[in-house]
């Protein structure tokens, strides 16, 4: 059943037995940006219309703050709309995907998926969370290794939301953050970055 079937938590659950909870897990450390990104982030701002597309905000507040967080982290691969195939019960294309970065012959494309981030399509937190849920479902899977903890997103590229999957226990930070505070944002992000990277072992 491919990701984007998935409508609200309820359908989730009602397929996969999961345990859900809520908890202020994340700290808030404010990190600072350079000029530059925030000119184009105000940019960005200022100019959006009532008609964007999704590609705009994904384009314009999404990637900008997750690429300018993978350079400070060299273990991690920040993936862009590419396919993820757990089985033939979990499948689809997150729109954006961090695992492991391995700088040698692999045997195949994405190593170690640990946080995916999903848009919340015309505000639609719901459904983004219940997308982003299966999505780290099959993160999950794909590792084989239950001891690893997967991250999540869910944004529209104005408002950012938090979540982790320990196990069977999936975990909603109790907070969600404006781009109207980019510093907090930048900040909650480069800490996810950095957990992720700690989790990776690399022989």
């Amino acid at each position: 059943m491919p990701f984007s079937d998935f409508k609200n938590l309820k359908q989730v659950l009602q397929k996969y037995p999961l345990k859900l909870r809520r908890d202020r897990f994340l700290p808030e450390v404010p990190m600072e940006l350079p000029e530059w990104f925030l000119e184009n982030l105000n940019f960005a701002l200022d100019k959006r219309t009532m008609f964007e597309s999704e590609f705009f905000f994904c384009e314009s507040f999404i990637f900008p703050f997750l690429q300018h967080t993978w350079k400070r982290h060299n273990k991690l691969k920040l993936w862009s709309h590419q396919e993820l195939v757990c089985d033939d019960k979990l499948y689809g294309e997150p729109d954006y995907l961090v695992s492991v970065w391995r700088d040698e012959v692999i045997e195949k494309p994405i190593n170690t998926p640990l946080l995916a981030v999903v848009e919340a399509k015309k505000q639609d937190f719901e459904g983004g969370w219940a997308q982003y849920l299966v999505e780290m479902m099959a993160c999950q899977k794909l590792n084989q290794n239950d001891q690893l903890t997967v991250y999540g997103i869910v944004s529209t590229g104005i408002f950012w939301e938090f979540g982790k999957l320990e196990r069977e226990v999936f975990t909603q930070h109790t907070l969600s953050y404006s781009v109207t505070d980019p510093k907090k944002v930048f900040g909650i992000l480069d800490y996810l970055f950095a957990e992720c990277e700690k989790q990776i072992q690399i022989p």
